[in-house]
């Protein structure tokens, strides 16, 4: 979606808007949230390819309230980033990759005193999360992923499964940088803690998904159940419960 239901500013939010220059100069929009004290501890936001933004903000206060800056961007084609073409049959584009690499690199060029970067990602966002966060575990500390995939295959093959639908999936991609199993197997060896939420009536990102990634890391992987919930309500069912379970997590 390319226009905002609401912005930060509607609710006197103390934030910034921010320009992220991707590898292959595109610029994205970005909101940087910052709480009341000073705080060394980022945490970078990625959707879900489903709205923009604008529907992460209330989880964004709760990651502010918990201390940290948080940083929201949207993806090329989406919100006030560059056009790109979105053909709503894709499930995903790889430049998404670009976007993500491109807002990490963003944090630690300009806010080089944060110490702790996490990621946080719902949907596509999660994975994505999972597979760069892995990838460059060395700067990324913790990764919470709501409703992840485990690959490309697996959830093209669970949608079609479930809903009949066939989507397509991009061609000649890295797997490192798309897909959380492949990722997972070959780097993230010092990430600092894995936190996995998925509900529990989810038909595509459900238990075997979640199982699949889940056990690569499994030391420092946890999983949180959300009863009662599809993708699309883990953090509304209850949002206390939501993120009682990230506080202990982080």
């Amino acid at each position: 979606s390319l226009t905002y239901a609401v912005t930060p500013a509607d609710y006197g939010l103390n934030y910034e808007e921010v320009s992220i220059k991707t590898s292959d100069n595109l610029n994205l929009k970005g909101w940087l949230f910052k709480p009341t004290e000073v705080s060394y501890k980022m945490i970078i936001l990625s959707d879900n390819g489903e709205g923009n933004m604008a529907d992460l903000i209330e989880v964004a206060t709760n990651f502010v309230s918990l201390g940290y800056n948080v940083l929201t961007y949207d993806y090329r084609g989406f919100g006030q980033s560059d056009a790109f073409n979105i053909n709503p049959e894709f499930y995903i584009y790889t430049q998404f990759a670009l976007d993500l690499n491109a807002a990490i690199d963003y944090v630690s060029k300009y806010h080089s005193k944060c110490r702790t970067v996490c990621l946080y990602g719902q949907g596509l966002g999660a994975s994505l999360s999972l597979a760069i966060g892995a990838t460059r575990c060395s700067e990324i500390s913790k990764i919470i992923a709501d409703s992840p995939y485990s690959t490309l295959d697996d959830v093209q093959k669970a949608i079609k499964t479930t809903t009949g639908k066939e989507i397509k999936l991009p061609l000649g991609f890295d797997k490192n940088q798309l897909e959380p199993k492949f990722a997972l197997e070959a780097k993230g060896a010092s990430l600092n803690g894995i936190l996995i939420i998925y509900g529990k009536n989810d038909p595509v990102y459900n238990g075997d998904m979640v199982k699949k990634i889940s056990g690569i890391r499994g030391g420092i992987t946890k999983t949180y159940m959300v009863k009662e919930a599809d993708h699309t309500s883990t953090f509304s069912t209850d949002k206390e419960g939501y993120f009682r379970e990230i506080k202990a997590f982080l």
